[in-house]
């Protein structure tokens, strides 16, 4: 496997390193941007949001730097990766409650809970279907 990666371009490592930073980008904006707009009752902690996107955030650059190195086995890094894993997963469970959480409070034609959760999880066809009705509550 690390002979796999040696063999990329530079050009290569670098859009693979920076491929999940805008998707937690754009998981941690909805969830932070639609929490503030919802009742103070109902609202999910930030802190939950900056804990579980910040580790996922962490763990690409260091976990691919103990991946390419010589120091460390795969077998080292799975449950650093299995938590990093976890943590995008709750976080997009997250996300998905705070945007119904934000439909229900303003009386908007409530999504699909199901539909909006796998919408975040394949981003390259969420972003289709759920940013131009986000770009609508926002504004």
């Amino acid at each position: 496997m690390k002979k796999k990666y040696l063999q990329k371009s530079a050009r290569e490592m670098f859009f693979l390193f920076f491929l999940g930073i805008p998707y937690l980008i754009w998981i941690y904006s909805i969830g932070i941007e639609l929490n503030k707009q919802v009742n103070s009752n109902k609202r999910i902690k930030p802190i939950y949001f900056q804990i579980l996107i910040g580790y996922a955030t962490l763990y690409f650059p260091f976990g691919m730097f103990m991946m390419m190195s010589n120091s460390t086995r795969f077998e080292q890094i799975i449950p650093f990766h299995i938590a990093a894993m976890a943590c995008i997963f709750v976080a997009m469970i997250l996300t998905t409650i705070s945007i119904l959480r934000f439909e229900k409070s303003n009386d908007l034609e409530s999504s699909n809970g199901i539909g909006l959760f796998f919408g975040i999880w394949y981003y390259i066809f969420g972003i289709w279907t759920i940013q131009p009705k986000l770009n609508k509550y926002i504004n």
